[in-house]
């Protein structure tokens, strides 16, 4: 085994140790010849194959230029400014021609054929925006309007980043975008939000908008003119100071009800105005979505009921007098008639029948009344009618049908007619004995026009019937007049089995 040589260098411990193996191992003769190896292995890593470096450089260019040429709405550019502030292109993509109408050829060869269509306004604008580029040798993003070869005015956003060579010039890496589309769609959604803006806080009424999660982010100036505050003050749980502390409560439990099922709402409350006093708002919302249909919150509007509120009570508190006084004036007939009939022959069966018509239509003014003279409930009307003779056997009566809303001049015209039916069955038919029974049966069939009654009154079990020799008021008032309150049909037939009365007619919307 040769022994190590020492030698006349400075190495380090691990490249001693290295020499020392490469020695021992009998490839070498001694640490001269290790050294000299490895020299040779540095010599020919520092001679690069030059034909392949050359080849990987045009590949890597042509690379970088189609990745640059094909950059959608992009131009990407290299450019020197030299310390005079002459500018001069390294390079520029084939975006050149696509935003600004100019080749690539022609920026190269001239750099103001492209700043020179940048627009005048804002030049000093880039000048500022590359000035503190420099000052901290970062990226810089401005927008700025320039011009086509063409004439049209294009938006486009340059970013770029400074390199400062030895010879002091400095060289822009950037690229700029044509971001005209955007800009349009920005000024179209500004235009949008302006004209809702103008529209809302023209209304009449509160305009207001939430989040997803029910939050109040948007509140027109109505607010304003309602409280006295800023509707930015509303916003938030800002809106909650001006309602009346009762009312919060409900008022956020049914809203909060609507948000989780993403219903419309509509409820009212009660909120202080700006000059203190208590008013009625009704508010209604409904969801409003994205094109996706996803839920985005609420839209919705407060409208001020306090007149209507009012009109509504003062109208209750009018019908109620009215009925008063009607009832006074049906009092004063009724002491009338029994004065005038009092020395008339069978004065006191006229009588009788007087005042018992009178009550009946007292009962249907009352049930009307209830209603506010909107109209009133058929099976209200029939219990109504047939109370006087169902108090001692409630199984005399069978009533049967759907609950419809009639019209005020329809109710007044049937219940007349029930008491007719009523007092002479008590008098001559099926309740005039102890084992009659009255069936009173409706229905409602609807056709393209309207929808219409159908009603049928049945005596069963009560003394054999005659048909009568004269027809009197109450038969009278039942078909004929009763027919035309109805607008439709009424029949009077007098069976040997009982009375039975049917009627079809439409229904009046009420």
């Amino acid at each position: 085994m040769t022994s190590f040589v020492p030698i006349d260098v400075s190495l380090t411990p691990e490249l001693l140790a290295l020499v020392e193996e490469r020695v021992g191992s009998g490839a070498f003769k001694n640490a001269s010849e290790v050294m000299c190896a490895g020299l040779r292995l540095l010599e020919r890593q520092a001679v690069p194959n030059e034909p392949k470096l050359q080849r990987d450089i045009r590949e890597s260019e042509e690379q970088l230029r189609n990745l640059a040429d094909h950059l959608p709405n992009g131009m990407v550019y290299q450019v020197a400014a030299e310390q005079d502030g002459t500018r001069r292109f390294l390079f520029v993509s084939a975006g050149s021609e696509r935003i600004f109408g100019v080749s690539a050829e022609d920026a190269l060869q001239d750099a103001s054929k492209l700043y020179g269509l940048i627009l005048d306004a804002y030049k000093p604008l880039l000048a500022e925006a590359e000035c503190q580029a420099l000052r901290s040798r970062s990226l810089f993003n401005v927008e700025v309007q320039s011009a086509r070869t063409d004439g049209q005015l294009r938006w486009i956003q340059i970013s770029s980043a400074p390199r400062t060579l030895p010879d002091g010039s400095t060289v822009w890496d950037g690229v700029v975008f044509d971001i005209t589309n955007r800009k349009r769609a920005e000024d179209a959604l500004r235009e949008s939000e302006a004209r809702f803006r103008n529209m809302a806080d023209s209304a009449p009424a509160l305009i207001w908008m939430t989040d997803q999660k029910g939050r109040l982010i948007f509140a027109n100036m109505h607010f304003d003119h309602v409280f006295g505050r800023p509707a930015a003050e509303m916003l938030g749980k800002g809106w909650r100071d001006v309602v009346l502390a009762e009312d919060v409560s409900r008022f956020l439990s049914e809203f909060l009800q609507a948000l989780q099922s993403r219903s419309p709402f509509r409820t009212e409350v009660r909120v202080f105005g700006k000059d203190g006093r208590i008013r009625s708002m009704r508010c209604d919302a409904v969801p409003r979505l994205s094109d996706g249909g996803a839920f985005l919150g609420y839209t919705g509007c407060a409208v001020d009921i306090t007149d209507v509120r009012r009109a509504e009570e003062h109208q209750l508190l009018l019908i109620n007098e009215l009925n008063h006084r009607v009832k006074n004036t049906l009092a004063t007939v009724q002491s009338i008639v029994v004065q005038t009939l009092r020395r008339v022959p069978a004065a006191e069966r006229a009588s009788k029948d007087i005042e018992s018509r009178l009550l009946a239509l007292s009962r249907a003014h009352d049930v009307l009344t209830r209603e506010n003279w909107e109209g009133a409930s058929l099976r209200e009307i029939v219990a109504q009618a047939i109370e006087p003779y169902r108090r001692s056997d409630a199984g005399r009566f069978k009533t049967e049908g759907p609950d419809i809303r009639l019209a005020p001049r329809t109710a007044l015209a049937l219940a007349m007619a029930f008491h007719e039916l009523g007092t002479n069955a008590a008098k001559y038919g099926a309740l005039s004995n102890e084992s009659g029974r009255v069936e009173i049966k409706w229905s409602v069939s609807e056709d393209t026009e309207a929808l219409h009654l159908r009603l049928r009154w049945t005596e069963k079990g009560g003394p054999p019937v005659d048909k009568p020799a004269h027809r009197g008021f109450g038969s009278r008032l039942i078909e004929r007049s009763l027919a035309l309150d109805l607008g439709g049909e009424a029949s009077l037939r007098f069976d040997p089995a009982g009375v039975v009365w049917t009627v079809a007619a439409p229904i009046e919307p009420n």
